[in-house]
């Protein structure tokens, strides 16, 4: 079933630099899902739990669970509207469970701290991919759920051009996490920090070029003893990608591994699905079928047909923009 993007949520992409789709999934299929995520859980044992960050789950494998695969199989269409194609490659991301804070594991968020940050390199120019998450379960703005800095998108070149250590550190980490000062020059720029509520079967989308985190829920929350139960899903072009991308997406699927979030071009394995116990031991029947073989690069897809390929490759620089001084831009 093709999922279709409404006006208004490729209007939010472009102006505020995220938007939610409400309704991908029915709240009885998201219900299924969440039971076969608590059947993987309890392969830990009795009150065991596997290694997360901030509710995520990026090793075992997680991204090779069938409940996994038919989510991402089931918002394909989302990614083909976005890119008006439907040859597509996905990331093999992370999924996210997060337990109530309620319980006394996890933290509240007491507004101490903060996660936001860049997943976009300062080299990279313009819009490269869309990042989603499916929500099973729904996320008020005072539980588990996005936060982001609103219309931070269209302030990444600028803040990049402006601080060349920032630039740096982002090229070559491929991530950025912000201080405050970093924070501070967004809100100068009229970026406002939100966190996003996100209904039961919806998902959430937000250009890479967006400041975002995951947000911890707020100890007064409507809603308490509400789990967070999101899965990582996103899909770039095809065309995008080189051999070496298509190379590492084989390996990832040949070896039952996990990428990074992505999809088409600078795909790098998580060395720490590598690291955790193997989850599932073998590969669900669903990732056999030729679509899915599409999707990580293992079945070619016929670019010369005359349907569409998206549209082209936006760039990749080599090195950072190095700051040009008023010296030197009037000599």
């Amino acid at each position: 079933m093709l999922i279709m993007l409404a006006e208004e949520n490729l209007s939010d992409l472009e102006v505020k630099g995220y938007t939610v789709v409400p309704g991908v999934l029915p709240p009885e299929e998201c219900d299924n899902y969440i039971e076969m995520y608590n059947r993987w859980l309890r392969q830990f044992g009795y009150n065991k739990w596997p290694r997360t960050a901030r509710s995520l789950i990026r090793g075992y494998n997680t991204g090779h669970l069938e409940p996994t695969w038919r989510i991402r199989l089931r918002v394909k269409g989302v990614f083909s509207q976005i890119w008006k194609t439907e040859k597509l490659l996905t990331s093999i991301d992370a999924i996210a469970i997060g337990r109530p804070p309620e319980e006394g594991v996890e933290p509240f968020d007491d507004g101490s701290s903060h996660w936001l940050h860049l997943d976009q390199e300062s080299t990279r120019d313009g819009l490269h991919a869309y990042q989603g998450a499916v929500y099973l379960e729904e996320a008020c703005e005072d539980d588990w759920t996005l936060h982001v800095m609103e219309k931070s998108h269209k302030v990444f070149e600028n803040f990049f051009d402006n601080d060349e250590s920032a630039a740096k550190i982002s090229h070559e980490k491929q991530f950025f996490r912000l201080s405050e000062i970093h924070v501070k020059y967004f809100q100068k720029h009229g970026c406002e920090i939100k966190r996003v509520p996100v209904s039961k079967g919806g998902m959430v989308l937000w250009d890479s070029r967006l400041v975002h985190a995951n947000a911890q829920p707020k100890s007064d929350r409507k809603h308490p003893g509400r789990w967070r139960y999101a899965v990582f899903v996103s899909m770039t072009p095809a065309i995008w990608a080189s051999e070496e991308d298509l190379a590492i997406k084989r390996e990832a699927y040949d070896k039952l591994e996990m990428t990074n979030h992505w999809s088409s071009e600078g795909s790098t394995l998580l060395r720490e699905s590598r690291a955790s116990s193997s989850f599932p031991k073998k590969r669900p029947e669903i990732v056999t079928s030729s679509e899915v073989k599409r999707l990580c690069g293992i079945l070619p897809y016929n670019f010369s047909d005359g349907k569409s390929n998206g549209p082209p490759k936006p760039v990749t620089r080599v090195s950072v923009r190095r700051k040009v001084n008023e010296m030197e831009s009037s000599s």
